[in-house]
């Protein structure tokens, strides 16, 4: 569990533009914004809370996001966009397959472990607002972006084969095989015994998908082998 970093007292601001603090920016407010909410459900969370915890007036907030949702919506898109740049230069390279799947399901649960609310971040501020939001660009661009490096991952391999696949389901697979590994401590505990280092449960189950995805689970059956005479 990650241990909480303490708040900034609070610093008074005279009247007028609420300028940055020393250098506090949006950049600097939404790093506030990220580490408030590794403890903070987002439901729970307050203009003031990050305020408080970035040393700033609540002003600063609503002079460069506007609202709470918004803070939130951009928070989000760091989230998400940060994980693709970090398995980007693993992902789109000439490493073997295995590597690069082992790269990408290792970025997606670490993002996951690392923010405890970011499932319900994304279906809060990115796919929730779809429906209502047309103008909102934000769901396609991280959809692109995370589809691209699927495809890169798959691709851009030299002297390897892939079998025809439709990588928008492997996309979608490799959320889901990783969204729920996190919550799922209590059925690993079960399964694993309370004795299993968290960290070797982790590692195993990325090797199992990484075989899982590259050779599925049917045994194929030996060739007969051919009659010299």
């Amino acid at each position: 569990m990650a241990t909480s970093t303490p708040r900034k007292p609070r610093k008074s601001r005279t009247k007028g533009r609420p300028d940055a603090v020393d250098g506090v920016g949006p950049e600097a407010l939404l790093d506030a914004t990220i580490e408030e909410l590794r403890h903070t459900p987002p439901q729970a969370l307050t203009l003031a809370v990050v305020a408080q915890r970035a040393g700033v007036h609540p002003a600063l907030l609503r002079y460069y996001f506007g609202s709470k949702d918004s803070l939130l919506t951009r928070a989000t898109q760091r989230l998400v966009e940060g994980e693709h740049e970090t398995v980007r230069p693993s992902v789109q390279s000439h490493a073997p397959l295995e590597d690069k799947l082992k790269s990408r399901l290792t970025g997606m649960i670490d993002l996951i472990e690392a923010n405890p609310h970011f499932h319900r971040l994304v279906l809060d501020q990115i796919y929730g607002k779809s429906a209502h939001s047309p103008e909102n660009e934000l769901l396609s661009r991280v959809t692109a972006r995370g589809l691209t490096l699927t495809v890169s991952m798959l691709h851009d391999t030299p002297n390897t084969s892939v079998r025809a696949l439709d990588p928008r389901f492997l996309h979608v697979a490799l959320i889901g095989l990783t969204e729920f590994f996190t919550s799922a401590e209590p059925l690993l505990r079960e399964l694993f015994g309370p004795n299993t280092p968290p960290e070797e449960i982790k590692k195993r189950y990325i090797d199992f998908l990484t075989d899982l995805i590259l050779n599925g689970v049917k045994n194929e059956p030996e060739q007969p082998s051919a009659n010299p005479n």
